[in-house]
């Protein structure tokens, strides 16, 4: 008779073809936060075809999903893919590569969406196998920081308790067949600032009477780095990046306004809160010494997805079970980039992990965000076969616990 892993990674062989055809059709036509029609209609078509019922948020491109053990006993998780895409012009050169211009699953959110339809799939068919409710969250607008807010306010936690949750995102940086994962800070905490500054313009040829703001921001921009290697802790990881800078008309024109955005990470995130207090100062000096104005905002973005201990070692033990031990890689530091999925990370127990999508890691692919970023289609056979692993393990610690 077969094992629960054994019947996994069949049921996961078994519907793969599909999986790699539904993911080259998002991939094909993907869709900006907010504006996930076709992907969730897709979504729908295939839950109703595999007879799993769903809820549509009213207004929204979310969906949520239910799938109900035969065994008796109580208990409820969730799993969480987003299925938004990215402002980015595609340069693959896949057969299936984006239909839409300027648009593109450069994050392999495509990915993220089949691999937890898949999941859907193997555990409707492994009701036998568990007691509880698995609840499977299809997530709008994460790259804009929206989506989570809304489903976890329309209730997702309750009717039946929600006790924990599990993601999973691919990573160009691990081997197709493997995974990634650690315990505790797992993903940073981000926020954006937009610094403007404003000063007496002038003639190119006569700095001396005007305010340069262009070799102030220079010096501001430079000063910034400093905040990371002098003004916080060294053992606290963080990251200040300057992304834009707008300002000019003609080369012989000193201007009277600059403004400049950026991003801040931070694995704590009350970090966030004493950098921007650092920037400020940094701003209050460089007027002093210049007599140029400067006005700073700032935007708190996501913030630290945090692994639950205790849940990753039972997330371990079930993907190296289900995979075997050294396709599971322990990494010791976080992601650089942040995610949405903290929102629910910190209102349940969870566990976020990473799916390799790259056949050759010595050869390298593209990052992800890139136009060229590509994800190896095996690893969905990984990615289903994991979640679904790591979902019953779940339950079944609920089920201990009551």
């Amino acid at each position: 008779m077969a094992t629960v892993n054994e019947t996994i990674k069949a049921l996961a062989d078994e519907i793969y073809p599909e999986l790699v055809m539904l993911r080259h059709t998002i991939h094909a036509n993907p869709e900006l936060s907010e504006q996930e029609f076709e992907t969730a209609a897709l979504v729908e078509m295939v839950l109703t075809r595999w007879g799993i019922s769903y809820t549509r948020l009213p207004n929204s491109t979310a969906i949520i999903a239910q799938i109900r053990g035969n065994r008796e006993g109580d208990g409820s998780i969730g799993i969480r893919a987003d299925m938004d895409a990215l402002p980015v012009e595609e340069d693959t050169g896949l057969t299936y590569a984006s239909r839409y211009k300027g648009v593109m699953h450069a994050c392999g959110h495509d990915v993220h969406t089949v691999n937890l339809l898949g999941t859907g799939y193997l555990l409707s068919k492994l009701k036998d196998h568990f007691a509880g409710t698995v609840k499977l969250v299809f997530q709008p607008a994460e790259e804009t920081g929206g989506g989570a807010q809304d489903i976890l306010n329309f209730g997702v936690l309750e009717q039946p308790k929600v006790t924990a949750f599990l993601a999973a995102h691919v990573s160009e940086e691990v081997q197709t067949g493997r995974i990634q994962v650690k315990a505790e800070e797992v993903m940073l905490a981000a926020s954006e600032f937009s610094i403007t500054l404003t000063g007496r313009g002038g003639h190119g040829s006569a700095p001396h009477r005007t305010d340069d703001i262009i070799l102030a921001a220079a010096k501001i921009i430079l000063e910034l780095q400093s905040i990371t290697s002098r003004k916080i802790n060294h053992f606290e990881p963080a990251v200040i990046t300057v992304g834009t800078i707008h300002s000019g008309t003609r080369s012989n024109i000193i201007p009277q306004e600059l403004r400049f955005t950026g991003t801040i990470r931070t694995q704590n995130s009350s970090l966030r809160e004493e950098i921007h207090e650092h920037i400020t100062t940094i701003l209050q000096a460089n007027e002093l010494v210049t007599g140029v104005k400067a006005a700073a905002a700032f935007r708190l973005g996501s913030g630290a997805v945090y692994n639950d201990p205790a849940l990753t070692r039972e997330f371990i033990a079930a993907a190296s079970a289900a995979i075997g031990q050294e396709q599971v890689e322990i990494t010791k530091f976080p992601g650089n980039g942040s995610e949405n999925f903290y929102r629910f990370a910190k209102a349940v127990p969870s566990v976020f992990f990473r799916i390799g999508v790259n056949p050759n890691p010595a050869a390298g692919i593209e990052p992800a965000h890139s136009p060229r970023f590509t994800a190896d289609d095996e690893a969905l056979k990984t990615g289903v076969t994991v979640t679904t692993a790591a979902a019953l393990a779940f339950l079944q610690k609920e089920r201990r616990a009551v």
